[in-house]
């Protein structure tokens, strides 16, 4: 169970002290860039395919710097 606990402390320090706004920034702006990049797809009627992929991307993008962002707060 102490290994456990160690290796937690361990991950999150490193992803606290690695993450900074700089990734954050970079991750959100991936974000609208796909989300963009769908709204294009979505007006060609052919690319549906691509345009759900470009906004699944878009969220992942999203939802892992908010999820970064909390984590740091939190474990700061």
């Amino acid at each position: 169970m102490d290994i456990l606990a160690y290796y937690w402390q361990k991950l999150a320090y490193q992803i606290v002290h690695k993450t900074t706004l700089w990734l954050l920034i970079v991750f959100f702006v991936t974000a609208v860039v796909a989300w963009g990049l769908s709204l294009v797809l979505y007006q060609q009627n052919v690319r549906y395919r691509e345009a759900n992929f470009a906004r699944k991307t878009a969220a992942f993008y999203a939802a892992a710097a908010l999820t970064l962002w909390l984590f740091t707060v939190i474990f700061k």
